[in-house]
């Protein structure tokens, strides 16, 4: 019975951010078999980080179905309009070499500027920076509001990777629905 070990190294993070209902804290795999708070960290701003980029790949995989396209070019020198470019995974061959180019480029410079691995020494997920309207000193309401941040973004890794093995599979971002 789980509730008479208490001498296992997995209770050291049962109350950690983002163990919630009705699964409580979850390490299938063992990772955390060991005890060290260091490693949790990074796994949990790596989570985070993942989560968020995930919540926006969803937007972004959604978004041009519901609202359509920007007007204009996305390449003037290649004659390439927003408008030609297919939603999903056929997007990938539409776009010009330089425009991922400057994807990656972009990428590695928040990577870079964000300094995740500061999150080891400090609160996971916490950037320093405080959004208006989200930001908030009351410790309840932050946890609540954090908690809720890792639901969603567990939920957006699931969808964005759904909707890419649905988009392999059909050919299509929706299917015939």
């Amino acid at each position: 019975d789980w509730a008479n070990y208490t001498d296992s190294p997995l209770r050291a993070f049962e109350s950690e951010l983002g163990v919630q209902a009705p699964v409580g804290f979850f390490d299938p795999l063992g990772f955390t078999k060991d005890g060290d708070v260091s490693s949790f960290k990074r796994r949990r701003s790596v989570e985070i980080k993942h989560g968020r980029i995930c919540m926006l790949a969803t937007m972004g995989y959604i978004t041009p179905e519901i609202t359509g396209k920007f007007p204009g070019f996305l390449s003037p020198s290649e004659g390439l309009k927003f408008a030609d470019v297919p939603n999903g995974l056929a997007a990938i061959s539409k776009v010009p070499f330089t425009g991922w180019v400057q994807m990656i480029a972009y990428a590695g410079f928040t990577e870079a500027k964000a300094n995740y691995d500061e999150d080891v020494k400090n609160t996971p997920g916490d950037m320093g920076w405080k959004p208006p309207l989200l930001a908030t000193e009351d410790p309840d309401t932050k946890t609540r509001r954090l908690n809720a941040e890792l639901a969603n973004g567990r939920l957006a890794m699931m969808a964005i990777i759904g909707m890419f093995f649905q988009d392999g599979l059909t050919g299509s971002a929706w299917g015939d629905w």
